[in-house]
C-alpha cells in the first residue's frame, strides 16, 4: 500500500534528484564545458550545464510543494491557520538563506553562487503556496513562456533609454552578490538579481512554480513518475528540435554570432553549453527567442530545461519505488547527499577557496572526483545516523522558531 504523500517525512526519489543537481552543479563548478579550442562540448557541458541548477531550482519548488502539505489533488492539502505558518516559515527560510548566499560571496572562487537568488525564489513562492496541482500547472506554463517575453520587452526598453552597451554592461554586478553590494548600491543589486544576473528571478520562478505542480503530484505512484520520466523526455527533445529548426532558418545563426560576437566555429559548442556566449547582448533581438541555450532564459531554454528536471525526478521515484523499493539501498550516497544539498553546496563552495592553492595541480577529473566522492560519502554517513544536514538543521530549526506556534 502506498504511503500518502503527506505523512512522509522524506521521499527518497526527491532527494536523490537533488543528489543528481548537486553533483551535477559541482561538476561544472569544476570541469570545462567546452574543449579548450572552445569548438565541441564536453560531456559535462552537454549533461550538466544549465540543467543541473534548473533541476536545482525545480527540486526547490517540490520540497515547497512538500513542506505544505504534498499531494492534494484539486486542492492544496494547508489552509487557513496552517497555511499561515507555512508562509511565516519559508520567508524566514528565504531570509536566512539569502545570508547565506552573501556570505558565501566573499569566497574567492570562479562561482557564479545561486543562494541570494534561490532566497528569492523562495520569497516569490510565498503567494503560491496555497495553489493545488491543477491551478499550479496553469501559472508554470504562463510563467515558463511569458516572463522570457517581459525579460526581452525589459531589455529593448532599457537599452533604448540608456543604451545596449550600457545596460549589458552597467547594470548587471558581473560578482556574486555580498553584504557590500547590499549597503553600497542596493538598487544595482536588486536588479541583478531580479533581471540581468546569471540566475534571473523574473524567469526562474517559472522553475519554482514547476516544481510546485510536480509536488502536488502523487510522486508515490508509479504511473505518475513514469509519466513524468515520459513527458519530461519528450518536452525537452522537442524544445531542443524546435530551436534547432528556427536556428536552421538564413540569417538566423549569423545574427547570433554577430551579436554576441562568437566566432562561427566555435558558436555551435556556445550554443550547446551556454560557455562564452553573452547572450544578454541579444536578449532585445528576436533571434533570442530560438535559443535553447544553458542559462540564456528564453522560452526554448525553460522549457528545455523544465522538461529535463522532470525526467530526472520521474527517473529517480521510478528507480526508488519499483521492486518494492530495492534500488533505495544502492542509491543510499545519492539519496544521502541530496538531504543535506544546502550544507554540501555551501561545503564545496568554501573548500574551492581553502583548497584552490593546494588543488591548482590537480586533475580537473581527479579533483571532480574527490569532490563528489565526497559529498558521497559524507551523504552516506549523515543518511545512516539519520541526522540532518548542519546548515538543513540550523535553518529549518530557526524557521520553525520565527514562525510560531506550529497550529
Amino acid at each position: 500500500m502506498a504511503v500518502p504523500m503527506a505523512t512522509m517525512s522524506r521521499i527518497p526519489g526527491v532527494d536523490a534528484a537533488r543528489g543528481i543537481a548537486l553533483l551535477g552543479m559541482i561538476a561544472t563548478h569544476l570541469m570545462l564545458l567546452v574543449s579548450p579550442d572552445g569548438t565541441e562540448p564536453t560531456a559535462v557541458g552537454l549533461l550538466f550545464a544549465g540543467k543541473a541548477s534548473a533541476l536545482f531550482a525545480t527540486l526547490a519548488g517540490v520540497g515547497l510543494a512538500l513542506l505544505t502539505g504534498g499531494a492534494g489533488a484539486r486542492r492544496a492539502p494547508h489552509q487557513q491557520a496552517r497555511l499561515g505558518w507555512d508562509r511565516r516559515q519559508v520567508a524566514v527560510r528565504a531570509v536566512l538563506l539569502f545570508a547565506v548566499g552573501l556570505a558565501c560571496g566573499f569566497l574567492d572562487m570562479n562561482v557564479a553562487v545561486i543562494l541570494a537568488h534561490y532566497a528569492l525564489l523562495f520569497a516569490a513562492a510565498v503567494p503560491f503556496l496555497h495553489l493545488g496541482a491543477r491551478a499550479l500547472a496553469g501559472w508554470a506554463a504562463a510563467w515558463l513562456l511569458l516572463s522570457p517575453v517581459a525579460a526581452s520587452l525589459l531589455a529593448a526598453a532599457m537599452q533604448s533609454a540608456v543604451g545596449a552597451a550600457a545596460y549589458v554592461e552597467n547594470w548587471r554586478l558581473w560578482h556574486n552578490p555580498t553584504l557590500v553590494d547590499l549597503v553600497a548600491h542596493p538598487g544595482l543589486l536588486a536588479w541583478d538579481l531580479l533581471f540581468t544576473g546569471y540566475y534571473p528571478v523574473l524567469q526562474w520562478l517559472g522553475y519554482v512554480l514547476f516544481g510546485l505542480f510536480l509536488g502536488r503530484l502523487r510522486l508515490d505512484r508509479t504511473r505518475v513518475s513514469a509519466a513524468l520520466a515520459i513527458g519530461g523526455a519528450v518536452l525537452a527533445a522537442a524544445a531542443f528540435l524546435v530551436s534547432r529548426g528556427l536556428q536552421s532558418l538564413p540569417g538566423v545563426l549569423a545574427s547570433i554570432a554577430a551579436g554576441t560576437g562568437v566566432a562561427p566555429d566555435r558558436l555551435a559548442a556556445s550554443l550547446l553549453t551556454g560557455a562564452s556566449i553573452p547572450t544578454e547582448s541579444i536578449q532585445a533581438d528576436p533571434v533570442w527567442f530560438t535559443l535553447a541555450t544553458p542559462h540564456s532564459g528564453a522560452p526554448l531554454d525553460l522549457l528545455l530545461t523544465s522538461g529535463t528536471s522532470a525526467m530526472v525526478l520521474g527517473v529517480c521515484q521510478l528507480l526508488c519505488t519499483l521492486g518494492r523499493g530495492v534500488l533505495t539501498y544502492p542509491l543510499l550516497p545519492l539519496i544521502g547527499a541530496g538531504a543535506m544539498t544546502l550544507t554540501l553546496y555551501v561545503g564545496h563552495l568554501v573548500a574551492l577557496d581553502a583548497f584552490e592553492t593546494l588543488t591548482a595541480g590537480w586533475p580537473r577529473l581527479g579533483l571532480l572526483i574527490a569532490y563528489w566522492v565526497g559529498c558521497l560519502v559524507a551523504g552516506t554517513i549523515w543518511r545512516g545516523f539519520s541526522w540532518k544536514g548542519p546548515l538543513e538543521r540550523g535553518v529549518s530549526h530557526v524557521a520553525s522558531t520565527l514562525a510560531g506556534s506550529r497550529p
